[in-house]
């Protein structure tokens, strides 16, 4: 028998956990397979023959509209499924038992959560189209905490996730045939527009603005497998000169009418 101290709703609490074949020596203690319980404070048999109390029984609704069980024991949770797993000992070396796979990390578990994907997607969306709505958002990723809009800036704070947001990003505007290829090919085109006397600014500025999204850094020459980053610098400067060079040769011209 042992006894393991863990955080049950906010407070610590102690618990015992038998092993199976302790508990097949005392014929007054009954237990069930973790799968099969019916009450809380019901004693449960994990997948590695441990014996726990059952914390919890709660069922959850899924947007399809089919009824999932999520079970709690003192030692472990897990979903009423078939593949589903409750192993006290992997569970006990990590120290945590509120997770379904205590060897994911937080940020893990959340961007392979349905609330994460859908909340990373519609944050990737929203960004693109220059609006992003935090109120909204907060009702896809956890619209029942005390404050579900803090809760999801403190999401999309986290390092991991940031870089989830941003490869959706990059996927969003790969499907849209914007990529660096793209990029480059812009300058290229500002480089001809300047040569024509064009508005080169404001493309430019547009133009910076996928190379920020698709993390093309300006100062940087960045090498892909079919072509090789121009540095933004060098651009900028090619077009000064382009400049300099017609107003000078604007100025040559002026005098030698007047010359005449």
């Amino acid at each position: 028998m042992e006894i393991i101290e863990r955080l049950y709703q906010r407070k610590k609490h102690k618990f015992h956990v038998y092993t199976k074949s302790e508990v097949d020596k005392d014929p007054d203690m009954g237990y069930c397979y973790w799968k099969d319980v019916e009450s809380t404070s019901q004693w449960c048999l994990t997948d590695d023959d441990y014996v726990m109390e059952c914390l919890s029984i709660k069922e959850y609704t899924d947007k399809n509209g089919n009824i999932k069980t999520f079970i709690k024991l003192s030692g472990g949770v897990g979903w009423d499924t078939a593949s589903s797993k409750i192993h006290y000992e992997l569970n006990k070396a990590y120290g945590i038992y509120a997770k379904t796979n205590p060897a994911k990390s937080w940020e893990e578990q959340e961007i392979g959560s349905t609330r994460g994907k859908n909340t990373i997607n519609a944050y990737a969306n929203m960004m693109l189209n220059g609006n992003v709505d935090f109120k909204k958002l907060a009702n896809v990723y956890r619209p029942k905490d005390k404050i579900p809009e803090a809760t999801v800036r403190r999401f999309l704070k986290n390092k991991r996730i940031k870089m989830e947001v941003e490869k959706k990003v990059k996927e969003i505007l790969t499907e849209k045939s914007i990529n660096k290829e793209f990029a480059v090919d812009n300058l290229i085109r500002a480089l001809d527009m300047a040569e024509h006397k064009g508005d080169v600014g404001n493309f430019l500025k547009a133009n910076d603005q996928i190379m920020d999204l698709l993390e093309m850094k300006p100062n940087k020459a960045i090498t892909t497998d079919t072509v090789e980053m121009i540095d933004t610098k060098k651009i900028l400067d090619k077009i000064t000169q382009e400049e300099e060079k017609k107003l000078v040769m604007s100025r040559k011209e002026e005098t030698n009418e007047r010359n005449e």
